[in-house]
Protein backbone atom coordinates (compact mmCIF):
# COMPACT_ATOMS: atom_id res chain seq x y z
CA UNK A 1 0.00 0.00 0.00
CA UNK A 2 1.59 3.06 -1.21
CA UNK A 3 0.67 5.10 2.00
CA UNK A 4 3.09 6.21 4.45
CA UNK A 5 2.67 7.03 7.64
CA UNK A 6 6.44 6.86 9.06
CA UNK A 7 6.03 6.46 12.89
CA UNK A 8 3.39 3.23 12.26
CA UNK A 9 5.11 1.84 9.07
CA UNK A 10 8.56 1.59 10.56
CA UNK A 11 7.16 0.32 14.25
CA UNK A 12 5.34 -2.58 11.90
CA UNK A 13 8.14 -2.81 9.46
CA UNK A 14 10.06 -6.17 10.89
CA UNK A 15 6.57 -7.31 11.79
CA UNK A 16 5.06 -7.95 7.96
CA UNK A 17 8.22 -7.60 6.03
CA UNK A 18 9.77 -4.20 4.23
CA UNK A 19 6.85 -4.62 1.36
CA UNK A 20 6.11 -0.88 2.07
CA UNK A 21 9.55 -0.08 1.13
CA UNK A 22 11.45 -1.13 -1.30
CA UNK A 23 9.82 -4.78 -2.64
CA UNK A 24 6.44 -2.53 -3.00
CA UNK A 25 8.05 -0.59 -5.84
CA UNK A 26 8.16 -3.17 -8.22
CA UNK A 27 5.49 -5.84 -9.68
CA UNK A 28 5.40 -9.52 -8.57
CA UNK A 29 7.74 -10.98 -10.52
CA UNK A 30 6.06 -13.44 -13.43
CA UNK A 31 5.26 -16.81 -12.19
CA UNK A 32 8.46 -19.27 -12.44
CA UNK A 33 9.37 -22.88 -14.27
CA UNK A 34 8.63 -25.81 -12.20
CA UNK A 35 11.83 -25.89 -10.09
CA UNK A 36 13.07 -29.19 -12.03
CA UNK A 37 13.28 -27.33 -14.70
CA UNK A 38 14.11 -23.88 -13.70
CA UNK A 39 17.46 -22.83 -15.25
CA UNK A 40 19.84 -20.33 -13.97
CA UNK A 41 19.01 -16.50 -15.17
CA UNK A 42 21.09 -15.10 -18.02
CA UNK A 43 22.74 -12.58 -15.80
CA UNK A 44 26.63 -11.02 -15.56
CA UNK A 45 28.31 -13.28 -12.43
CA UNK A 46 31.86 -13.17 -12.19
CA UNK A 47 33.20 -17.01 -12.52
CA UNK A 48 34.50 -16.64 -8.74
CA UNK A 49 30.87 -15.38 -7.66
CA UNK A 50 29.23 -18.24 -9.40
CA UNK A 51 30.96 -21.02 -7.85
CA UNK A 52 30.53 -19.93 -4.52
CA UNK A 53 26.82 -18.76 -5.07
CA UNK A 54 26.60 -22.45 -6.29
CA UNK A 55 28.03 -24.11 -3.93
CA UNK A 56 26.10 -22.61 -1.62
CA UNK A 57 22.44 -23.39 -2.92
CA UNK A 58 23.92 -26.94 -3.53
CA UNK A 59 24.24 -27.11 0.29
CA UNK A 60 21.57 -25.46 1.25
CA UNK A 61 18.92 -27.58 -0.88
CA UNK A 62 20.55 -31.13 0.50
CA UNK A 63 20.31 -29.51 4.05
CA UNK A 64 17.18 -32.06 5.98
CA UNK A 65 17.40 -29.75 9.41
CA UNK A 66 18.99 -26.95 11.14
CA UNK A 67 18.94 -24.65 13.93
CA UNK A 68 19.72 -21.00 13.31
CA UNK A 69 19.25 -17.87 15.44
CA UNK A 70 18.54 -14.82 13.43
CA UNK A 71 19.32 -11.17 13.89
CA UNK A 72 18.07 -8.31 11.54
CA UNK A 73 18.84 -4.71 11.92
CA UNK A 74 17.33 -2.00 10.15
CA UNK A 75 19.55 1.14 9.77
CA UNK A 76 17.80 4.50 8.10
CA UNK A 77 18.96 8.07 7.83
CA UNK A 78 16.74 11.03 5.95
CA UNK A 79 16.28 14.54 6.37
CA UNK A 80 18.15 14.10 9.68
CA UNK A 81 16.73 11.70 11.22
CA UNK A 82 18.50 8.63 12.39
CA UNK A 83 16.94 5.26 13.59
CA UNK A 84 18.04 2.22 14.03
CA UNK A 85 15.33 -1.31 14.47
CA UNK A 86 16.46 -4.72 15.45
CA UNK A 87 14.55 -7.74 15.62
CA UNK A 88 15.87 -11.23 16.84
CA UNK A 89 14.71 -14.76 15.80
CA UNK A 90 15.13 -18.46 16.29
CA UNK A 91 14.63 -21.00 13.43
CA UNK A 92 13.90 -24.61 13.74
CA UNK A 93 13.23 -27.11 10.28
CA UNK A 94 12.66 -30.08 9.45
CA UNK A 95 12.15 -30.94 5.80
CA UNK A 96 9.63 -31.58 4.27
CA UNK A 97 7.04 -29.77 5.82
CA UNK A 98 8.28 -28.77 9.42
CA UNK A 99 9.04 -24.83 10.77
CA UNK A 100 9.15 -22.83 13.24
CA UNK A 101 10.35 -19.05 13.64
CA UNK A 102 10.50 -17.57 16.43
CA UNK A 103 10.24 -13.99 17.31
CA UNK A 104 12.74 -13.69 20.36
CA UNK A 105 13.21 -9.43 21.04
CA UNK A 106 12.56 -6.34 18.92
CA UNK A 107 9.79 -4.57 17.57
CA UNK A 108 6.39 -6.14 15.87
CA UNK A 109 7.30 -9.65 15.12
CA UNK A 110 5.81 -12.81 14.69
CA UNK A 111 5.46 -16.55 15.42
CA UNK A 112 5.47 -19.03 12.15
CA UNK A 113 4.58 -22.51 12.89
CA UNK A 114 4.03 -25.48 10.62
CA UNK A 115 4.25 -29.17 11.99
CA UNK A 116 3.44 -31.55 9.56
CA UNK A 117 -0.28 -30.56 10.20
CA UNK A 118 -1.35 -27.17 10.00
CA UNK A 119 0.27 -23.81 9.51
CA UNK A 120 -0.08 -21.13 12.23
CA UNK A 121 0.85 -17.28 12.25
CA UNK A 122 0.47 -15.08 14.74
CA UNK A 123 0.76 -11.96 15.24
CA UNK A 124 1.13 -11.00 19.10
CA UNK A 125 0.83 -7.31 18.52
CA UNK A 126 -2.41 -7.69 17.04
CA UNK A 127 -3.26 -10.48 19.11
CA UNK A 128 -4.38 -12.73 16.25
CA UNK A 129 -3.45 -15.76 14.51
CA UNK A 130 -3.77 -17.75 10.76
CA UNK A 131 -4.36 -21.26 11.11
CA UNK A 132 -4.37 -23.76 7.74
CA UNK A 133 -3.49 -26.82 6.43
CA UNK A 134 0.43 -27.83 6.33
CA UNK A 135 1.57 -28.24 2.44
CA UNK A 136 3.48 -31.89 1.93
CA UNK A 137 6.34 -29.68 1.40
CA UNK A 138 8.07 -26.21 2.95
CA UNK A 139 9.02 -25.28 -0.77
CA UNK A 140 4.87 -24.43 -1.43
CA UNK A 141 6.17 -21.06 1.71
CA UNK A 142 9.45 -20.41 0.05
CA UNK A 143 8.38 -19.80 -3.10
CA UNK A 144 4.59 -18.88 -3.31
CA UNK A 145 3.18 -15.49 -3.69
CA UNK A 146 0.66 -16.39 -1.03
CA UNK A 147 -0.57 -14.04 1.95
CA UNK A 148 1.59 -16.92 4.42
CA UNK A 149 4.48 -17.20 1.68
CA UNK A 150 4.75 -13.35 1.38
CA UNK A 151 4.84 -13.22 4.87
CA UNK A 152 8.01 -15.34 4.67
CA UNK A 153 9.81 -13.98 1.71
CA UNK A 154 9.84 -10.65 3.20
CA UNK A 155 9.33 -10.96 6.90
CA UNK A 156 12.83 -12.40 6.76
CA UNK A 157 14.46 -11.72 3.79
CA UNK A 158 16.98 -13.98 1.71
CA UNK A 159 15.89 -16.97 4.57
CA UNK A 160 13.24 -18.43 2.20
CA UNK A 161 15.75 -17.78 -0.61
CA UNK A 162 17.85 -19.75 0.87
CA UNK A 163 15.57 -22.37 1.62
CA UNK A 164 13.76 -22.35 -1.68
CA UNK A 165 14.15 -25.23 -4.21
CA UNK A 166 16.30 -23.29 -6.92
CA UNK A 167 18.17 -21.09 -4.48
CA UNK A 168 20.97 -20.48 -6.86
CA UNK A 169 18.03 -18.75 -9.56
CA UNK A 170 15.89 -17.57 -6.73
CA UNK A 171 18.58 -15.40 -5.66
CA UNK A 172 20.03 -14.46 -9.29
CA UNK A 173 16.33 -13.15 -10.21
CA UNK A 174 16.33 -9.47 -11.23
CA UNK A 175 19.87 -9.41 -10.60
CA UNK A 176 21.70 -7.08 -13.23
CA UNK A 177 25.60 -8.35 -11.96
CA UNK A 178 26.94 -10.38 -9.08
CA UNK A 179 30.86 -9.58 -8.11
CA UNK A 180 33.08 -11.22 -6.22
CA UNK A 181 35.15 -9.03 -3.76
CA UNK A 182 37.68 -11.62 -2.50
CA UNK A 183 37.44 -13.47 1.06
CA UNK A 184 36.91 -11.19 4.38
CA UNK A 185 37.01 -12.76 8.11
CA UNK A 186 33.59 -12.46 10.12
CA UNK A 187 33.67 -13.64 13.43
CA UNK A 188 36.13 -15.69 12.83
CA UNK A 189 35.50 -17.76 10.17
CA UNK A 190 37.01 -17.17 6.35
CA UNK A 191 34.24 -15.81 3.85
CA UNK A 192 33.85 -15.30 0.13
CA UNK A 193 31.96 -11.67 -0.20
CA UNK A 194 30.08 -11.51 -3.14
CA UNK A 195 28.20 -8.43 -4.23
CA UNK A 196 24.79 -8.12 -6.45
CA UNK A 197 23.34 -5.01 -8.31
CA UNK A 198 19.79 -4.63 -9.12
CA UNK A 199 17.98 -2.01 -9.86
CA UNK A 200 15.64 -1.46 -6.49
CA UNK A 201 18.81 -2.60 -4.12
CA UNK A 202 22.49 -4.46 -3.74
CA UNK A 203 23.00 -6.87 -1.82
CA UNK A 204 26.34 -8.21 -0.51
CA UNK A 205 26.68 -11.76 1.10
CA UNK A 206 29.64 -13.45 3.07
CA UNK A 207 29.61 -16.98 2.76
CA UNK A 208 31.73 -19.60 4.73
CA UNK A 209 34.58 -20.47 2.39
CA UNK A 210 35.22 -24.39 4.67
CA UNK A 211 33.31 -27.48 3.97
CA UNK A 212 30.13 -26.16 4.90
CA UNK A 213 29.73 -22.88 2.61
CA UNK A 214 27.25 -20.85 5.30
CA UNK A 215 25.85 -17.93 4.81
CA UNK A 216 26.87 -15.70 7.65
CA UNK A 217 25.66 -12.12 7.00
CA UNK A 218 23.88 -10.18 4.23
CA UNK A 219 23.97 -6.44 4.26
CA UNK A 220 21.09 -5.07 1.70
CA UNK A 221 21.80 -1.28 0.47
CA UNK A 222 17.78 -0.39 -0.32
CA UNK A 223 18.52 3.38 -0.46
CA UNK A 224 18.15 3.35 -4.76
CA UNK A 225 14.50 2.04 -3.83
CA UNK A 226 13.63 4.85 -2.04
CA UNK A 227 15.13 7.75 -4.50
CA UNK A 228 12.78 5.67 -6.71
CA UNK A 229 9.65 6.05 -3.96
CA UNK A 230 10.54 9.72 -3.49
CA UNK A 231 8.14 10.75 -5.94
CA UNK A 232 4.81 9.30 -4.16
CA UNK A 233 6.26 10.09 -0.76
CA UNK A 234 8.96 13.11 -0.12
CA UNK A 235 10.51 12.22 2.49
CA UNK A 236 12.42 9.09 1.37
CA UNK A 237 14.36 12.03 -0.94
CA UNK A 238 17.93 11.12 -0.03
CA UNK A 239 16.73 8.45 2.24
CA UNK A 240 20.02 5.54 3.29
CA UNK A 241 18.67 2.41 4.02
CA UNK A 242 20.43 -0.26 4.90
CA UNK A 243 19.48 -4.43 6.12
CA UNK A 244 21.70 -6.10 7.80
CA UNK A 245 21.12 -9.99 8.20
CA UNK A 246 23.05 -11.81 10.41
CA UNK A 247 22.85 -15.82 10.67
CA UNK A 248 23.94 -17.09 13.74
CA UNK A 249 25.03 -20.03 15.84
CA UNK A 250 24.05 -22.50 13.14
CA UNK A 251 23.23 -26.09 13.86
CA UNK A 252 22.82 -28.11 10.54
CA UNK A 253 21.57 -31.49 10.10
CA UNK A 254 20.56 -31.77 14.18
CA UNK A 255 17.57 -34.09 15.65
CA UNK A 256 14.82 -31.51 16.12
CA UNK A 257 12.53 -32.75 18.71
CA UNK A 258 8.77 -32.80 18.07
CA UNK A 259 8.45 -30.55 20.71
CA UNK A 260 9.82 -27.41 18.60
CA UNK A 261 6.98 -27.30 16.24
CA UNK A 262 4.12 -27.17 18.72
CA UNK A 263 2.16 -24.03 19.34
CA UNK A 264 -1.09 -23.58 21.23
CA UNK A 265 -3.17 -20.40 20.66
CA UNK A 266 -3.04 -18.11 23.76
CA UNK A 267 -6.64 -17.23 25.14
CA UNK A 268 -6.64 -13.56 24.23
CA UNK A 269 -6.08 -14.16 20.74
CA UNK A 270 -8.21 -13.56 17.81
CA UNK A 271 -8.43 -16.43 14.58
CA UNK A 272 -8.38 -14.53 11.21
CA UNK A 273 -9.20 -15.91 8.03
CA UNK A 274 -6.11 -13.68 6.50
CA UNK A 275 -4.06 -10.67 7.94
CA UNK A 276 -4.84 -8.25 4.94
CA UNK A 277 -8.07 -7.28 6.44
CA UNK A 278 -6.77 -6.04 9.80
CA UNK A 279 -4.90 -3.20 8.10
CA UNK A 280 -8.36 -1.77 7.71
CA UNK A 281 -9.14 -2.46 11.16
CA UNK A 282 -6.21 -0.26 12.48
CA UNK A 283 -7.75 2.77 11.06
CA UNK A 284 -11.36 1.10 11.35
CA UNK A 285 -13.98 0.55 9.06
CA UNK A 286 -14.03 2.68 5.68
CA UNK A 287 -16.74 5.14 6.81
CA UNK A 288 -18.20 4.00 3.06
CA UNK A 289 -19.38 0.76 4.06
CA UNK A 290 -23.42 0.75 3.55
CA UNK A 291 -23.60 4.23 2.60
CA UNK A 292 -24.70 5.58 -0.91
CA UNK A 293 -21.64 5.54 -3.28
CA UNK A 294 -20.61 8.71 -4.26
CA UNK A 295 -21.21 9.98 -7.54
CA UNK A 296 -19.23 9.90 -10.64
CA UNK A 297 -18.64 11.23 -14.00
CA UNK A 298 -15.47 10.93 -15.30
CA UNK A 299 -13.69 10.68 -19.06
CA UNK A 300 -12.53 6.83 -20.06
CA UNK A 301 -8.97 6.50 -21.48
CA UNK A 302 -10.38 4.71 -24.66
CA UNK A 303 -13.46 7.43 -24.84
CA UNK A 304 -16.75 7.64 -23.63
CA UNK A 305 -18.00 8.34 -20.09
CA UNK A 306 -18.45 6.76 -16.93
CA UNK A 307 -21.36 7.44 -14.93
CA UNK A 308 -21.85 5.56 -11.97
CA UNK A 309 -25.65 6.65 -11.82
CA UNK A 310 -26.36 4.63 -15.37
CA UNK A 311 -25.25 1.19 -13.55
CA UNK A 312 -27.17 1.91 -10.20
CA UNK A 313 -30.07 -1.04 -10.36
CA UNK A 314 -28.47 -3.05 -13.02
CA UNK A 315 -24.86 -3.73 -12.36
CA UNK A 316 -22.80 -4.47 -9.37
CA UNK A 317 -19.45 -2.01 -9.84
CA UNK A 318 -16.14 -2.19 -9.20
CA UNK A 319 -13.48 0.97 -8.90
CA UNK A 320 -9.72 0.51 -8.15
CA UNK A 321 -8.06 3.54 -7.81
CA UNK A 322 -4.46 3.22 -9.16
CA UNK A 323 -1.55 5.14 -10.61
CA UNK A 324 1.25 4.26 -12.96
CA UNK A 325 4.21 4.68 -9.88
CA UNK A 326 2.54 2.83 -7.29
CA UNK A 327 4.34 -0.34 -7.38
CA UNK A 328 1.04 -2.80 -5.41
CA UNK A 329 -0.74 -1.18 -7.73
CA UNK A 330 1.10 -3.17 -10.62
CA UNK A 331 0.68 -6.00 -8.67
CA UNK A 332 -2.99 -5.53 -8.31
CA UNK A 333 -3.77 -4.79 -12.02
CA UNK A 334 -3.34 -8.18 -13.68
CA UNK A 335 -5.79 -9.73 -10.68
CA UNK A 336 -8.58 -7.26 -11.20
CA UNK A 337 -7.95 -7.61 -15.43
CA UNK A 338 -8.44 -11.38 -14.35
CA UNK A 339 -11.92 -10.38 -12.18
CA UNK A 340 -12.91 -8.39 -15.44
CA UNK A 341 -12.38 -11.23 -17.28
CA UNK A 342 -14.08 -13.93 -15.19
CA UNK A 343 -17.12 -11.32 -15.12
CA UNK A 344 -17.52 -10.26 -18.27
CA UNK A 345 -21.50 -10.10 -19.17
CA UNK A 346 -22.39 -11.32 -16.27
CA UNK A 347 -23.68 -7.87 -14.53
CA UNK A 348 -20.61 -6.53 -13.10
CA UNK A 349 -17.90 -3.81 -14.23
CA UNK A 350 -14.95 -3.24 -13.42
CA UNK A 351 -13.11 0.05 -13.75
CA UNK A 352 -9.67 1.06 -13.09
CA UNK A 353 -9.89 4.85 -11.89
CA UNK A 354 -6.12 6.43 -12.90
CA UNK A 355 -5.50 8.80 -9.98
CA UNK A 356 -3.62 12.17 -10.91
CA UNK A 357 -1.74 11.15 -14.28
CA UNK A 358 -2.11 12.22 -17.92
CA UNK A 359 -4.18 9.97 -20.31
CA UNK A 360 -0.82 9.39 -22.39
CA UNK A 361 0.67 8.05 -19.35
CA UNK A 362 -1.75 6.06 -18.19
CA UNK A 363 -2.42 4.80 -22.35
CA UNK A 364 1.22 4.16 -22.47
CA UNK A 365 1.16 1.80 -19.28
CA UNK A 366 -1.80 -0.23 -20.16
CA UNK A 367 -0.17 -0.40 -23.40
CA UNK A 368 3.17 -1.41 -22.91
CA UNK A 369 1.76 -3.63 -19.96
CA UNK A 370 -0.87 -5.62 -22.31
CA UNK A 371 -3.73 -4.98 -19.82
CA UNK A 372 -7.35 -5.41 -20.50
CA UNK A 373 -9.19 -2.98 -17.95
CA UNK A 374 -11.80 0.20 -18.65
CA UNK A 375 -9.78 2.84 -17.39
CA UNK A 376 -11.34 5.90 -16.05
CA UNK A 377 -9.19 9.28 -15.89
CA UNK A 378 -8.95 11.42 -12.45
CA UNK A 379 -7.04 13.92 -13.29
CA UNK A 380 -7.66 16.17 -10.57
CA UNK A 381 -8.13 13.91 -7.77
CA UNK A 382 -11.99 14.68 -7.30
CA UNK A 383 -12.77 10.98 -7.69
CA UNK A 384 -10.56 10.04 -4.94
CA UNK A 385 -10.80 12.44 -2.68
CA UNK A 386 -14.90 12.07 -2.34
CA UNK A 387 -14.01 8.01 -2.21
CA UNK A 388 -11.46 9.04 1.15
CA UNK A 389 -8.43 7.28 -0.64
CA UNK A 390 -5.24 8.33 1.15
CA UNK A 391 -3.36 4.82 -0.07
CA UNK A 392 -3.43 3.06 -3.29
CA UNK A 393 -4.37 0.42 -4.52
CA UNK A 394 -8.21 1.19 -3.35
CA UNK A 395 -10.82 -1.50 -4.41
CA UNK A 396 -14.45 -0.49 -3.97
CA UNK A 397 -17.14 -2.98 -4.79
CA UNK A 398 -20.85 -1.14 -4.61
CA UNK A 399 -23.97 -3.00 -4.85
CA UNK A 400 -26.72 -2.85 -7.30
CA UNK A 401 -28.47 -1.06 -5.18
CA UNK A 402 -26.11 2.09 -5.38
CA UNK A 403 -24.50 1.51 -1.70
CA UNK A 404 -20.78 1.01 -0.80
CA UNK A 405 -20.21 -3.07 -0.07
CA UNK A 406 -16.73 -3.19 0.23
CA UNK A 407 -13.31 -1.48 0.49
CA UNK A 408 -9.98 -2.97 -0.18
CA UNK A 409 -7.02 -1.17 0.34
CA UNK A 410 -3.29 -2.48 -0.36
CA UNK A 411 -2.02 -5.18 -2.34
CA UNK A 412 -3.17 -8.56 -1.50
CA UNK A 413 -1.93 -11.79 -3.74
CA UNK A 414 -5.98 -13.13 -2.92
CA UNK A 415 -7.67 -10.02 -4.37
CA UNK A 416 -9.26 -12.18 -7.48
CA UNK A 417 -10.06 -14.92 -4.86
CA UNK A 418 -11.92 -12.37 -2.59
CA UNK A 419 -13.30 -10.36 -4.73
CA UNK A 420 -14.99 -13.57 -6.21
CA UNK A 421 -16.53 -14.22 -3.25
CA UNK A 422 -17.62 -10.82 -2.73
CA UNK A 423 -19.35 -10.38 -6.45
CA UNK A 424 -20.94 -14.08 -6.37
CA UNK A 425 -23.06 -12.90 -3.18
CA UNK A 426 -23.74 -9.91 -4.72
CA UNK A 427 -24.93 -11.10 -7.71
CA UNK A 428 -27.02 -14.27 -5.88
CA UNK A 429 -28.65 -11.08 -3.70
CA UNK A 430 -26.65 -11.17 -0.54
CA UNK A 431 -26.11 -8.27 1.04
CA UNK A 432 -22.16 -7.99 2.19
CA UNK A 433 -22.85 -4.91 4.87
CA UNK A 434 -26.24 -3.59 5.92
CA UNK A 435 -27.20 -0.37 3.80
CA UNK A 436 -27.38 2.82 6.04
CA UNK A 437 -30.08 4.81 6.83
CA UNK A 438 -30.76 7.99 5.11
CA UNK A 439 -29.42 10.94 6.76
CA UNK A 440 -32.04 12.78 8.80
CA UNK A 441 -34.51 9.84 8.84
CA UNK A 442 -35.24 6.09 9.66
CA UNK A 443 -34.62 3.51 6.61
CA UNK A 444 -38.24 1.77 5.89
Amino acid sequence: MNRIKPSRWLAGLLAVGWVAGVQAQDPAPAEQPPAAAAAAPAVAVEPKAAEALQRMADFYRGMKSLRLELEVQLHMQSEGLKQELTSAWTIALARPNRLAITHKAGQGGFHFICDGSNTFVFIPQAKRYLQQPAPASLDQYFESPTEVGNLLQHGIPFFSTLMAPQPYRLLLADVDSVKYLGTEMWQGAECHRVRGVQKQFDWDMWLETGKQPLVRKVIMDMSKGMQAAAAAAPQMTNAQWQMEILFNQYEMNPAVADAAFQFTPPATAKKVDSFRPQQQEDDGPSPLLGKPAPALDLDLLDGGKLSLAKHQGKDVVVLDFWATWCGPCRRSLPLLAGVAAQYQGKGVVVYAVNQRESAETAKNFMAKEKLLLTVALDSEGAAGNSYGVEGIPQTVVIGKDGSVQAVHVGFSPDLKETLGKQLDDLLAGRKLVTPAPPAGGNQK
